[in-house]
């Protein structure tokens, strides 16, 4: 397993393109993952299928197959297997996206909204991605460290660990509706699984959604971090949380049950509630948009990329240590 980190500040590094957010994500995501570029490998991952409003990508697990939904967003659907590639949408198995599932009635989906990507000054991104796992941010129309959710989102997909020790097909991020302008959150409960987490099995009831959550130590955002040191810095693994009748019980998004981590995503106690600009102020960063995607050394060489997408998601980073990604 190697863990790789891809930049649009790269040599090679693919450049705004095409007239709609995914027009641009497919250009970026086939050469991260598929193609390699510059210097940069790829990371191993593989087309599953192409039309000319969607592909899919695959691990070895699962397939991630986005869909244009209009200019601005892009529409993430997870599956098992192909069986007709001729379509954006791939026929297949198992297939999910946000609350929504084969044979399910809710218009619901995961959307990612991102507005003008491909044409937006200051458009920067990441990749930080193994062959299992990819870790997607991006943004454009920002000048400061702090994104708006209009314009700046993060999506994770790849296989996740469940709680049993057993690693399974996910997609995390987004907002679970069929609004194509709704900005979009890692931290909120709008992504899917491609098995129920404690059975193995397809079923998980009519109304599953599963969360990225991060460790949360305060409720409400901080105001001020004069005390905190940076030796007080608490990596902790940032996990799956399943929500709905069939996982808790309930249908109540406000009880969830743990289903597993995530690899590679960490998040801080703290500095889940700061935003970008405060918090990354303690590492150095300055407060410009550039410094939203360099990653950052710690004492010890350990090093982690800011994820901050927007003032919606605070406090995530991506390792790039590989001992985070089993």
């Amino acid at each position: 397993m190697t863990v790789r980190f891809y930049s649009s500040f790269d040599t090679g590094a693919p450049a705004q393109q095409g007239s709609r957010t995914i027009d641009y994500v497919k250009a970026i995501l086939k050469a991260c993952l598929v193609n390699g570029y510059g210097s940069k490998p790829a990371a191993g991952w593989s087309i599953g299928h192409e039309h000319a409003d969607g592909f899919s990508l695959f691990n070895g697990t699962g397939y991630i197959n986005l869909v244009a939904n209009g200019a601005q967003t892009y529409t993430a659907y997870i599956m098992e297997a192909i069986t007709d590639g001729s379509t954006a949408l791939a026929g297949g198995v198992n297939r999910r996206s946000g609350s929504w599932y084969d044979g399910a009635a809710t218009t619901a989906r995961q959307q990612f909204y991102t507005s003008s990507f491909y044409t937006q000054t200051n458009p920067h991104w990441y990749v930080v991605a193994d062959e299992k796992t990819c870790i997607f941010m991006w943004g454009s129309f920002q000048s400061t460290l702090d994104g708006s959710p209009s314009y700046c989102a993060a999506h994770y997909f790849g296989n996740y660990v469940t709680d049993l020790g057993q690693e399974d097909f996910c997609s995390m991020g987004g907002a679970n509706t069929s609004s194509t302008s709704t900005g979009t959150r890692l931290f909120g409960y709008s992504g899917m699984v491609l098995r129920n987490p404690y059975t193995g099995l397809v079923d998980q009831g009519s109304d599953a959604l599963y969360a990225a959550l991060g460790a949360c130590f305060v409720s409400g955002g901080v105001v001020s971090l004069a005390q905190y040191q940076l030796n007080e810095l608490t990596l902790v693994r940032s996990r799956v949380w399943g929500y709905g009748t069939t996982l808790v019980g309930s249908s109540s998004v406000t009880l969830a049950c743990s289903c597993g981590r995530l690899r590679g995503l960490m998040t801080d106690p703290v500095l889940t509630h700061v935003y970008a600009s405060k918090a990354l102020s303690l590492f150095g960063v300055a407060d410009t948009w550039q410094g939203r995607i360099q990653p950052i050394t710690l004492a010890g060489g350990k090093q982690l990329v800011p994820c901050w997408p927007n003032t919606g998601d605070m406090g995530y980073f991506v390792s790039l240590d590989s001992a985070d990604w089993g």
